[in-house]
């Protein structure tokens, strides 16, 4: 075992220490952690930094509420997404959950 083996091992330990990624700052998306959401206190600079950016946006316009959604896997079986609606100040007022429209089975050619 000599000086190239040695450099063999540190080099093939670094390149896959490489490989690792990082965790993610957010709170992993879960039934609890939505339920955890204080609704009329938590605001979008705090679902921000729990969550991440969302999935999609929407603005409800008849309601003056932006649509912040989020996929997630819901009871962990179900792929789902989790709509949290902001008023006009950015303060959650509400939050519903509903299927994941890009994971829903197509029939009739929709």
């Amino acid at each position: 075992m000599g000086t190239n083996f040695f450099f063999a091992v540190v080099i093939s330990a670094a390149l896959l220490s490489g490989c690792a990624t990082a965790p993610s700052p957010y709170v992993p998306r879960t039934d609890a952690a939505f339920a955890a959401v204080p609704i009329g206190k938590a605001t979008k600079d705090t679902i921000l930094a729990t969550f991440g950016p969302p999935d999609e946006t929407m603005y409800l316009r008849l309601r003056d509420l932006q649509v912040w959604s989020y996929r997630y896997r819901q009871s962990d079986v179900w792929y789902s997404m989790m709509h949290i609606h902001f008023d006009h100040d950015g303060v959650v007022r509400e939050m519903l959950s509903g299927p994941d429209p890009e994971r829903e089975e197509r029939r009739f050619g929709w």
